[in-house]
């Protein structure tokens, strides 16, 4: 399998890897289709990282894809279907997590494409609940740029102003 790997400060290489296993229980295994650029790539592809990394790591922090195979357990997600992925390693039990605002996890694992490796691969395991469906409608060229655009406005519209349900601005 194909991956784009970061493999020194401005120096970006196509390396060959292994396929990951097939998706364990809550997961599903996402063939990458798209891969947006975000500030956090060109951070990291200039070595302005706020955060030790070791390289060689795959880069993209943000990307859509469809649905390879899912494993044991997950109901609500099919293969072909197209998702965008959640760009952050979160823990899933913390308040925050629980509460479906992983953009507040109290032990975040890392940034995909950033600490981790990212999307800019063919195929990956990701965890079910950091997963999320892309309607029809829209293409996964277009759902690959809306990840972290969308949960910085989650984050000002529920955190910040409070915003609940019903409620309208």
């Amino acid at each position: 399998m194909r991956a784009l790997n970061l493999v020194a400060d401005r120096e970006l290489v196509v390396v060959d890897q292994p396929a990951p296993p097939p998706p364990e229980a809550g997961e599903v295994q996402i063939r990458v289709k798209a891969v947006a650029l975000n500030h956090i790539d060109v951070w990291g592809f200039r070595g302005m990282a706020f955060a030790k990394r070791k390289l060689p790591l795959a880069v993209g922090a943000e990307a859509s894809g469809e649905i390879a195979a899912v494993g044991e357990g997950v109901t609500n997600f099919k293969p072909g279907q197209k998702v965008v992925m959640y760009g952050a390693k979160t823990c899933g039990v913390c308040k925050p997590c629980v509460e479906g605002r992983d953009n507040f996890c109290e032990n975040v694992g890392g940034l995909y494409g950033f600490h981790l490796d990212g999307f800019s691969r063919e195929l990956m395991n990701m965890p079910v609940r950091l997963v999320i469906p892309v309607p029809d409608n829209v293409s996964l060229r277009d759902a690959a740029c809306a990840p972290i655009a969308f949960s910085t406005v989650q984050h000002m519209l529920f955190d910040n102003a409070k915003l609940q349900p019903g409620e309208t601005i």
